[in-house]
Protein backbone atom coordinates (compact mmCIF):
# COMPACT_ATOMS: atom_id res chain seq x y z
CA UNK A 1 0.00 0.00 0.00
CA UNK A 2 0.86 3.35 -0.86
CA UNK A 3 0.05 5.99 1.54
CA UNK A 4 -0.09 9.46 0.02
CA UNK A 5 -0.04 12.21 2.06
CA UNK A 6 -0.23 15.91 0.47
CA UNK A 7 -1.32 19.26 1.70
CA UNK A 8 -0.13 22.60 2.61
CA UNK A 9 2.96 23.47 4.23
CA UNK A 10 2.91 23.59 7.99
CA UNK A 11 -0.76 21.40 7.99
CA UNK A 12 0.38 18.59 9.97
CA UNK A 13 1.87 16.29 7.39
CA UNK A 14 5.20 15.16 8.73
CA UNK A 15 3.50 14.47 12.37
CA UNK A 16 1.46 11.75 10.61
CA UNK A 17 4.36 10.89 8.43
CA UNK A 18 6.26 10.39 12.16
CA UNK A 19 3.54 9.03 13.81
CA UNK A 20 2.97 6.24 11.29
CA UNK A 21 6.89 5.18 11.39
CA UNK A 22 6.51 5.14 15.17
CA UNK A 23 3.09 3.26 15.79
CA UNK A 24 2.68 1.16 12.42
CA UNK A 25 6.56 0.96 11.22
CA UNK A 26 5.74 2.57 8.41
CA UNK A 27 8.55 4.15 6.56
CA UNK A 28 8.23 7.76 4.77
CA UNK A 29 9.76 9.68 2.59
CA UNK A 30 9.48 13.49 2.05
CA UNK A 31 9.09 14.98 -1.32
CA UNK A 32 11.13 18.44 -0.20
CA UNK A 33 14.10 15.89 0.32
CA UNK A 34 13.88 14.65 -3.82
CA UNK A 35 13.15 18.77 -4.58
CA UNK A 36 16.53 19.93 -2.69
CA UNK A 37 18.09 17.01 -4.43
CA UNK A 38 17.01 17.91 -7.76
CA UNK A 39 17.50 21.54 -7.28
CA UNK A 40 21.49 20.91 -6.15
CA UNK A 41 22.10 17.85 -8.15
CA UNK A 42 20.20 18.95 -11.68
CA UNK A 43 20.14 22.74 -11.60
CA UNK A 44 19.10 22.48 -15.50
CA UNK A 45 15.58 20.80 -14.34
CA UNK A 46 15.08 24.70 -12.99
CA UNK A 47 13.21 22.76 -10.24
CA UNK A 48 13.74 25.03 -7.02
CA UNK A 49 12.54 24.54 -3.86
CA UNK A 50 11.50 28.09 -3.18
CA UNK A 51 8.84 28.38 -6.71
CA UNK A 52 5.52 28.68 -6.11
CA UNK A 53 3.73 25.31 -5.04
CA UNK A 54 1.19 24.85 -8.15
CA UNK A 55 4.29 25.59 -10.31
CA UNK A 56 6.35 22.89 -8.49
CA UNK A 57 4.34 20.48 -8.02
CA UNK A 58 3.26 20.55 -11.94
CA UNK A 59 6.71 20.53 -13.23
CA UNK A 60 7.81 17.65 -10.16
CA UNK A 61 4.77 15.20 -11.79
CA UNK A 62 6.17 13.44 -14.28
CA UNK A 63 9.39 12.92 -12.48
CA UNK A 64 7.59 11.71 -9.16
CA UNK A 65 5.18 9.54 -10.88
CA UNK A 66 7.57 6.83 -11.80
CA UNK A 67 8.67 7.03 -8.48
CA UNK A 68 5.39 6.53 -6.94
CA UNK A 69 4.86 3.71 -9.19
CA UNK A 70 8.24 1.68 -8.36
CA UNK A 71 7.23 2.31 -4.81
CA UNK A 72 3.80 0.72 -5.25
CA UNK A 73 5.23 -2.36 -7.24
CA UNK A 74 7.86 -2.61 -4.25
CA UNK A 75 6.88 -1.76 -1.15
CA UNK A 76 4.82 -3.72 1.18
CA UNK A 77 3.96 0.12 3.11
CA UNK A 78 5.17 3.37 2.05
CA UNK A 79 4.44 6.80 2.92
CA UNK A 80 5.48 9.77 0.68
CA UNK A 81 4.41 12.99 1.59
CA UNK A 82 4.82 16.82 0.54
CA UNK A 83 3.10 19.76 -0.55
CA UNK A 84 4.00 18.99 -4.60
CA UNK A 85 1.43 16.27 -4.66
CA UNK A 86 -1.91 17.56 -5.96
CA UNK A 87 -5.45 15.46 -6.26
CA UNK A 88 -5.65 15.74 -9.95
CA UNK A 89 -2.26 13.60 -10.34
CA UNK A 90 -2.47 11.49 -7.90
CA UNK A 91 -5.48 10.34 -9.06
CA UNK A 92 -4.44 8.74 -11.70
CA UNK A 93 -2.07 6.17 -9.29
CA UNK A 94 -5.56 5.42 -7.74
CA UNK A 95 -7.31 4.50 -11.02
CA UNK A 96 -4.40 2.43 -12.12
CA UNK A 97 -3.85 0.73 -8.27
CA UNK A 98 -6.64 0.97 -6.49
CA UNK A 99 -6.37 -0.81 -4.04
CA UNK A 100 -3.01 -0.26 -3.76
CA UNK A 101 -3.04 3.51 -2.98
CA UNK A 102 -4.38 5.27 0.17
CA UNK A 103 -4.88 9.11 -0.37
CA UNK A 104 -5.45 12.47 1.80
CA UNK A 105 -4.58 15.90 1.81
CA UNK A 106 -4.42 18.44 4.82
CA UNK A 107 -4.63 22.07 4.42
CA UNK A 108 -5.85 25.08 6.56
CA UNK A 109 -8.59 26.95 4.28
CA UNK A 110 -10.30 29.12 6.66
CA UNK A 111 -7.58 30.48 8.58
CA UNK A 112 -6.33 34.04 7.71
CA UNK A 113 -2.35 33.95 6.75
CA UNK A 114 -1.58 36.22 10.24
CA UNK A 115 -3.60 33.73 12.40
CA UNK A 116 -1.38 30.61 10.36
CA UNK A 117 1.69 33.11 10.79
CA UNK A 118 0.77 33.27 14.76
CA UNK A 119 0.20 29.01 15.16
CA UNK A 120 3.94 28.74 13.73
CA UNK A 121 5.63 30.76 15.88
CA UNK A 122 3.93 29.72 18.85
CA UNK A 123 4.28 25.93 18.35
CA UNK A 124 7.23 25.85 15.88
CA UNK A 125 10.57 25.14 16.66
CA UNK A 126 11.22 21.72 16.74
CA UNK A 127 14.55 20.05 15.12
CA UNK A 128 15.39 21.59 12.26
CA UNK A 129 12.40 23.73 12.12
CA UNK A 130 13.67 25.94 8.92
CA UNK A 131 10.86 28.46 9.48
CA UNK A 132 12.48 29.89 12.22
CA UNK A 133 14.66 31.26 10.37
CA UNK A 134 13.08 33.54 9.06
CA UNK A 135 11.50 36.98 9.18
CA UNK A 136 7.54 37.38 10.08
CA UNK A 137 7.44 39.05 6.52
CA UNK A 138 8.39 35.87 5.03
CA UNK A 139 6.01 33.72 7.46
CA UNK A 140 3.26 36.00 6.52
CA UNK A 141 4.10 35.58 2.55
CA UNK A 142 4.23 32.02 2.91
CA UNK A 143 1.44 31.38 4.90
CA UNK A 144 -0.89 34.09 2.27
CA UNK A 145 0.80 31.59 -0.63
CA UNK A 146 -0.37 28.16 1.76
CA UNK A 147 -4.50 29.27 2.79
CA UNK A 148 -4.86 29.97 -0.85
CA UNK A 149 -3.14 26.61 -1.83
CA UNK A 150 -5.49 24.89 0.98
CA UNK A 151 -8.52 26.51 -0.51
CA UNK A 152 -7.21 25.14 -4.05
CA UNK A 153 -6.23 21.35 -2.60
CA UNK A 154 -9.81 21.93 -0.82
CA UNK A 155 -11.30 22.56 -4.11
CA UNK A 156 -9.43 20.05 -6.02
CA UNK A 157 -10.01 17.17 -3.28
CA UNK A 158 -14.38 17.38 -3.64
CA UNK A 159 -13.94 17.51 -7.42
CA UNK A 160 -12.01 14.40 -7.82
CA UNK A 161 -13.60 12.66 -4.32
CA UNK A 162 -10.13 12.72 -2.22
CA UNK A 163 -10.06 13.11 1.28
CA UNK A 164 -9.23 16.56 2.54
CA UNK A 165 -8.82 17.43 6.28
CA UNK A 166 -9.53 20.98 7.40
CA UNK A 167 -6.51 21.69 10.13
CA UNK A 168 -7.70 25.26 10.19
CA UNK A 169 -9.45 24.56 13.77
CA UNK A 170 -8.57 21.85 15.95
CA UNK A 171 -5.76 21.60 14.78
CA UNK A 172 -4.70 17.96 16.57
CA UNK A 173 -8.23 16.58 16.21
CA UNK A 174 -8.00 16.97 12.69
CA UNK A 175 -4.37 15.60 12.19
CA UNK A 176 -6.04 12.85 14.25
CA UNK A 177 -8.72 12.40 11.94
CA UNK A 178 -6.54 11.84 8.98
CA UNK A 179 -4.13 9.51 10.70
CA UNK A 180 -7.37 6.93 11.83
CA UNK A 181 -8.07 7.55 7.80
CA UNK A 182 -4.22 6.33 6.59
CA UNK A 183 -4.85 3.78 8.84
CA UNK A 184 -7.65 2.23 8.48
CA UNK A 185 -5.88 0.97 5.22
CA UNK A 186 -3.09 -0.36 6.88
CA UNK A 187 -3.71 -4.25 7.47
CA UNK A 188 -2.68 -5.74 10.89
Amino acid sequence: MLYLLGGAARSGKTIIAQRLLKERCIPYFCIDYFVSALEQGAPELGILGESPTLSKAGELWTLLKPLLVNIIEVEPHYLVEGDTLLPGKVVELRGIYPSDVRICFLGYPRLTPEEKMKEIRQFGGSVNDWIQEHTDDYILELTAEMVDFSQYLQRECQEHNVQFFDTSRQFLQSVDQAFNYLREGISP
